[in-house]
């Protein structure tokens, strides 16, 4: 008597759920971000030219210092996340994450608020506080302590997107007692603007350390400094001044800013699922950024 033959198993029972996680982390990228058009975080670079003023002193038409300020917050909001906890995922490790970065905006200066006087525009229609980044992030392990990843960025209510890539090496990894020390290369450029050119690099130094939790999870908190480089320049647009009907022409040569912060952060793994939570501080001005992610790893 012959037994009915059995359905064949899966031989990896979760690989369905993880490939169904990773098609909606890619997808929750191309989801634009709600109220896109009543509040704008798309620049308006009309922002940066003055009108001077009778009586006005040392006054220059184009507002270099705002434009920097301007650039540098941009650039720090969509810079790649999550540089540690630094580690090369092993020669087949495979990770892809999407991030929700929050950035704290700075807006002391004048070129982040309308002047109703001269007619000059805020960079930002959008008058809040707060720029919201959706990054999806692929990390492959490589051998001899190398790891190489990609981000692609949106910075939500705007047309603004950033496209990054990473490399990280780790010279000390998997000692034990010890942490692991590693440093990741960043670099990356600002798309979906026609007159606007921001490109970023970077350089963060991280210490950390994975520790298993009763046999369930690992915790990896992390720590180190990163270095950043923005060059920003514009090419030939326009903005008005105060009572003008044509438009005036002008354009910012290559601006070079260095910003320094400090990278907080701490992940969770449990089996494929990581979860994550990060901050940085920027020293001196103490401007924060703050980041979570949902991935899988394979």
């Amino acid at each position: 008597m012959q037994c009915p033959a059995e359905t064949p198993r899966s031989q990896n029972p979760g690989s369905g759920t993880r490939l169904a996680l990773v098609a909606l982390l890619a997808g929750i990228l191309l989801v634009p971000g709600g109220d896109a058009f009543a509040r704008s975080f798309q620049p308006d670079l009309g922002a940066f030219l003055v009108t001077c003023l009778p009586g006005a002193r040392n006054c220059d038409q184009m507002d270099v210092s705002g434009f920097e300020d301007f650039a540098g917050q941009l650039a720090s909001a969509v810079m790649p996340r999550f540089p540690g906890p630094i580690g090369s995922l092993g020669g087949q490790g495979f990770e892809v994450a999407y991030t929700v970065g929050l950035s704290e905006l700075d807006r002391g200066h004048d070129a982040f608020s309308a002047d109703a006087v001269t007619g000059r525009p805020g960079v930002f229609s959008d008058t809040g506080h707060v720029m919201t980044v959706g990054q999806l992030q692929v990390r492959k392990g490589l051998p001899a302590s190398f790891r190489l990843g990609g981000s692609l960025t949106q910075v939500f209510n705007s047309s603004l997107w950033d496209v990054g890539l990473q490399l990280a090496y780790t010279p000390l990894e998997g000692i034990r007692n010890a942490p692991d020390l590693g440093i990741e290369l960043q670099g990356g450029t600002v798309l979906g603007h026609g007159d606007l050119i921001v490109v970023h690099a970077g350089a963060a130094l991280i210490l950390s350390k994975s520790f298993g939790v009763a046999g369930l999870f690992t915790l990896a908190p992390y720590g180190g400094y990163q270095f950043v480089f923005v060059s920003a320049s514009t090419h030939l647009t326009s903005g008005y001044l105060m009572d003008q009907t044509t438009p005036t022409l002008f354009a910012f040569d290559p601006r070079n800013i260095f910003l320094h912060r400090l990278v907080f952060g701490l992940e969770s793994v449990a089996s494929w699922v990581v979860v994550g939570a990060e901050m940085t501080i920027q020293v001196p001005t103490a401007r924060r950024t703050y980041a979570f992610k949902l991935g899988a790893r394979f």
